[in-house]
């Protein structure tokens, strides 16, 4: 005896509700259902899965307060720049001419002219057509030109054949007079008075050593000067 679920199978297995198939297109509709059925149970159920083991999913606040860090200012990013560059040579060419003191913390050379003081916080080099009128303060130079005021190095000072100095000369360590200086002359370590060299003053060092040519006028100590350093 065939019943009413003998002649109707799919609606024995299925509870379709408001998804009930259309008659006529029976397999399109179940074909879609495999299909809805399979996503659901093996892609949300690895989803479910994956957010558990990750300890729930929970999205950022508008308002959270979250540490970003220090604030970076357009002043602190010169700072950095300025001082990863390393220092550029300095150079005052022949024909220019600086009204006033100048002070470089970098290598120097020189040889326009400056009417002012001179401080170099490292090698100084005055050409030979440079001209300073005021005093120079130098960690080590060789002077070629002409300086009208005091000279002072921390370390070494080199005096070529046409460099002409006006002043008091002091140097920390070394010293080698190739040229003219028209005043006292102190150095803390060797001064060397060459053959072409001429010095009107009084000379105090801890060694002198005076080349046959060599010009000199005035008392000599030999004694170690007090060292001064530049500020």
């Amino acid at each position: 005896m065939i019943t009413e679920d003998d002649k109707h199978p799919r609606q024995k297995h299925f509870d379709l509700g408001e998804h009930a198939p259309e008659e006529g297109n029976d397999a399109d509709s179940f074909d879609e259902l495999t299909r809805a059925g399979h996503k659901g149970s093996i892609v949300e159920r690895f989803h479910d899965l994956l957010v558990s083991s990750r300890g729930g999913e929970r999205p950022l606040e508008p308002d959270a307060d979250v540490d970003l860090g220090p604030k970076t200012t357009a002043d602190d990013l010169a700072i950095r720049r300025a001082k990863s560059v390393s220092p550029q040579r300095m150079v005052v060419p022949e024909g220019v001419i600086i009204d006033g003191s100048m002070t470089s913390g970098s290598e120097t050379e020189i040889s326009g002219r400056v009417d002012g003081d001179v401080t170099v916080e490292g090698r100084l080099h005055l050409g030979a057509t440079a001209l300073i009128s005021g005093n120079v303060r130098a960690t080590s130079c060789r002077v070629e030109g002409l300086v009208e005021g005091r000279m002072e190095c921390s370390q070494d000072l080199e005096l070529g054949q046409t460099g002409r100095l006006n002043a008091d000369t002091l140097a920390g360590k070394h010293m080698s007079v190739a040229g003219r200086i028209l005043g006292n002359v102190s150095s803390g370590g060797v001064l060397r008075l060459a053959a072409t060299s001429q010095v009107k003053g009084n000379i105090r060092a801890k060694r002198l050593v005076v080349e046959e040519g060599a010009t000199f006028n005035g008392a000599c100590t030999m004694r170690t000067p007090a060292q001064r350093k530049i500020s």
